[in-house]
């Protein structure tokens, strides 16, 4: 096999690790490793939950005595500074790997380019595949929210919607349920639990009563819940107030009594501006509280707030979700998908960038970028 076709074979099968590891990693980014010897795969790993091991350690772990003069593929460049755990350059050398191929350059300031430095000058082959190629961009493409957190300081923010025909959430008389099929329901339970937060508006919670819990391989993976809520208008017995992974995004509007009753029962909440909840601020407080991304799967009212705050600052929406029903609702009175202001022209409003059309009978899910990062 060619060296380029061997090199790409044995990096598909690390990005492969790394996507075992989608949505459980937080903080870190999902990362996969293989160690290859004689044109074989000597053992595989993908990076744990936070505080256990990288990627590239757990591979290591795997192989014993058998990474000695082995080929390391990963998908991000080796860390070389101490975390939770420490440098996984320093593993490398003392597995007696004699080359490192890695997947992209990880940006974060405390390594960009200086585990493949320490990795050279311990005498170890080490280089990145082209920046530009089919696999690098896929690499980068799982990595979305941390890439974006490096950069802007913000999490990832995916919106979604289930939405008719005809662009309506909800009938006149309020009834949602259900618009799109099982499928669809079934993927955006999915897509939700990928997130490190979800984030609805207090309407939703009334309305609905949902659980929004994590859900597949995630079902232990404790998902915060972030509920918008001006007012402290909430019910307390509702199911998302079920245990401490939920937050409550308020105004200064809320008034004194509720402020009182909430601060009784412990559940944590802060004001993001007088009357309107700003979604620049809480995304900001969301970073600082460790959380990378968030799913907004809210109503017409919080899509449209959040909607609006994009069409002023583009870093506050990232990916879209829509799950299209074959089916029309129509009425004036009918609860639209978004809300709000909207844009002035249709120029001036959210295109999608790579839009994707998966059919998950009888339904069709929307799905595109807004921002790369």
């Amino acid at each position: 096999m060619p060296h380029n076709r061997m090199r790409d074979y044995f990096m598909e099968l690390a990005l492969a690790e790394a996507r075992r590891g989608l949505g459980l990693t937080l903080p870190n980014p999902a990362v996969g490793a293989v160690l290859v010897k004689g044109g074989r795969v000597v053992a595989a790993g993908y990076t744990q939950p936070a505080g256990h091991n990288h990627a590239e350690v757990e591979a290591i772990r795997r192989a014993g005595k058998r990474a000695a003069g082995s080929t390391l593929y990963v998908t991000l460049e080796p860390c070389c500074h101490f975390g939770q755990t420490p440098p996984c350059t320093d593993a490398i050398v003392a597995a007696g790997i004699v080359r490192v191929i890695a997947g992209m350059k990880d940006p974060y300031p405390k390594v960009n380019g200086g585990g493949v430095k320490i990795l050279r000058q311990r005498g170890i082959r080490a280089e990145f595949i082209p920046a530009r190629s089919r696999l690098a961009r896929q690499i980068r493409l799982i990595n979305q929210p941390f890439l974006k957190w490096v950069a802007t300081g913000l999490p990832y923010v995916v919106v979604k919607a289930a939405v008719s025909l005809d662009g309506k959430i909800a009938t006149r008389a309020g009834d949602s349920k259900w618009i799109t099929g099982e499928a669809a329901r079934a993927d955006a339970r999915l897509e939700r639990s990928q997130c490190d937060a979800v984030i609805v508006g207090a309407g939703t919670v009334a309305a609905d009563n949902p659980e929004l819990a994590a859900h597949g391989p995630y079902k232990q993976k404790n998902l915060l819940r972030v509920i918008i809520d001006p007012r402290l208008s909430s019910d307390l017995e509702k199911k998302v107030f079920r245990d401490e992974f939920v937050f409550v995004a308020a105004t200064g509007a809320a008034p004194a009594a509720r402020q009182r009753t909430w601060a009784l029962s412990g559940i944590r909440y802060h004001t993001f501006g007088k009357r309107k909840v700003s979604i620049a601020k809480l995304l900001a407080y969301l970073a600082a509280m460790g959380v990378r991304s968030v799913y907004v799967e809210g109503g017409s009212g919080v899509n449209g707030s959040w909607y609006d705050a994009a069409l002023k600052d583009r870093r506050l929406i990232d990916r879209i979700i829509y799950y299209i029903a074959p089916k029309l609702i129509g009425g004036q009175a009918a609860v639209s998908a978004i809300s709000g202001r909207g844009a002035v022209s249709v120029e001036a409003g959210l295109a999608l960038k790579d839009p994707e059309y998966t059919i998950l009978r009888p339904d069709i899910k929307v799905a595109g970028f807004v921002n790369y990062f």
